[in-house]
């Protein structure tokens, strides 16, 4: 069947037009203080608290087109699998890592790292906090929103809205993307709130559960007590995120950086509820056989009137694109001052900076290329790939701000943890492929659920790291 387009009026076509100038005049009129490195990645490590909160909420919520496939597969269930394992580990974070991670001078996952590990596990942290940045899902995500307005194919949409949605990055650096950010912030609450308000008041909420089909109405989304597990320990790559890391690293203080996490979990439980109700209202609505990444745009272009369908539109546009830019910043902020520059040490901050910048464009193909890939974000990037890359970061990470998991093991050890887990995960993750298990289950004890690739990974570096302790302090002893 064709794919299909957004029927928007001449309103609609105004709305959207004057959000997207602002959008570009927010990005390109950011002035940094001064030419550092530092105010280039991190705004000078000076966010306050609206700042902070507004983009680490519309950023860890720039997936929002994969919410409608996560309900379209799990119903309610996605607020348990997607949504309560994450406001836990961002609480986490915020009592055990935020003040320690806005408290040091280093700025990043790899310098950490480094300054614990050595040279070696920073350089090869490095390379997997690059990976785990490469906004491919975002990509994917505003080429579909640009496709569905264009009528374009999805490969060109993914392309154009790429490179247009990047351009204001590489002048102003995260304070652009701050600016877009807050935008986008305000947009994607008041898109949901017309969305949801619009469908309560109109379609009755009774009648969608009642034929909603029984399966998505099951609290574990149908995967069984053994595939929440699964799903709730993928939620600990908030952990390890490095765009989370960068926004706490960022803040003006430790105590923003900290008692910030708390507000923004309270808006992403709300923006949760909204998005969720949504999205059961749209598997009642729109045809099933629909794409779920196509889900809510195509819900407003049904049941909204002009002029708030294209608020909405705008809702999803800026979340998506914000969540974009700001992975591309670390991205890119890795490939040049966490790589190269680690590699040859007495660099400029010009030349970090102009390295940075190629790591944008480097960021942004390889997220091109891996996007033209992807079937379903949610299993195909989230719990598959970035799954592979957490499981290799996160024991390393966690023990660097955790005090009580401060290990004796040596610094090899940590290095060959990370190799080896990752290695694991995405031999896994490629023998799925190969025997056609695109959910990546297992069989235990006659039930079937889906593993992943975190928890594979997971337990290899527990493994090694538990022999580099061994050796560590066998080395103490003598």
């Amino acid at each position: 069947m064709p794919s299909p387009t957004l029927n928007l009026s001449p309103l609609d076509g105004v709305v959207l037009v004057v959000f997207i100038v602002a959008i570009l005049g927010l990005g390109f009129s950011a002035k940094v203080r001064d030419h550092s490195v530092l105010q280039y990645l991190a705004a000078g490590r000076n966010l306050s608290m609206p700042a902070f909160v507004a983009t680490l909420v519309s950023t860890w919520y720039g997936g929002i087109l994969a919410v409608g496939d996560s309900v379209k597969a799990f119903g309610l269930g996605g607020l348990l699998l997607f949504g309560v394992p994450y406001y836990i580990f961002a609480i986490v974070y915020a009592l055990f890592f935020a003040e320690r991670v806005r408290g040091a001078d280093q700025i990043s996952i790899p310098e950490r790292l480094h300054q614990r590990w050595g040279k070696g596990a920073g350089l090869t942290g490095a390379v997997f906090v690059f990976m785990l940045a490469v906004p491919a899902a975002h990509v994917l995500m505003l080429g579909t929103m640009l496709r569905l307005v264009t009528g374009w194919g999805i490969q060109p949409a993914i392309i154009v809205a790429t490179i247009f949605g990047t351009l204001f990055l590489y002048k102003g650096g995260l304070l652009a993307d701050v600016r877009v950010g807050l935008l986008a912030f305000a947009m994607m609450y008041i898109g949901f709130f017309v969305i949801a308000g619009w469908c309560l008041i109109h379609y009755p909420f009774s009648d969608v559960m009642s034929h909603l089909d029984p399966s998505l109405k099951k609290w574990d989304g149908g995967v069984g007590w053994l595939g929440f597990i699964s799903f709730f320990v993928a939620a600990s790559w908030t952990l390890v995120d490095p765009g989370f890391h960068q926004r706490v690293a960022s803040s003006r203080s430790p105590s923003i950086g900290k008692r910030g996490l708390y507000v923004c979990v309270a808006f992403w439980m709300l923006f949760d509820i909204l998005s969720i109700t949504t999205g059961l209202y749209a598997i009642s609505i729109l045809n099933p056989s629909l794409s779920g990444l196509e889900f809510f745009p195509l819900l407003g272009n049904q049941i909204l009137p002009s002029g708030l369908k294209a608020v909405f539109l705008c809702g999803l546009t800026g979340t998506i694109l914000s969540a974009m830019v700001g992975y591309t910043l670390v991205s890119g902020a890795t490939f040049g001052r966490e790589f190269l520059a680690r590699l040859k040490p007495g660099m400029q901050d010009s030349e970090i900076k102009n390295w940075s910048r190629v790591g944008f464009a480097a960021s942004c193909a390889l997220a091109i290329g891996i996007s033209f890939e992807v079937k379903n974000v949610v299993l195909d990037l989230w719990y598959a790939y970035s799954g592979a890359v957490v499981g290799a970061l996160l024991l390393p990470v966690t023990s660097i701000y955790v005090p009580r998991l401060r290990l004796k093991a040596p610094a090899l050890w940590a290095t060959m943890s990370m190799l080896a887990a990752f290695i694991t995960s995405f031999s896994w993750l490629l023998w799925c492929k190969r025997t056609q298990n695109p959910n990546y289950e297992v069989l235990i004890s006659g039930q079937k659920f889906t593993l992943g690739t975190l928890i594979p990974g997971l337990i290899v570096s527990a493994i090694v790291l538990g022999f580099g302790e061994v050796a560590g302090r066998r080395a103490i002893k003598t």
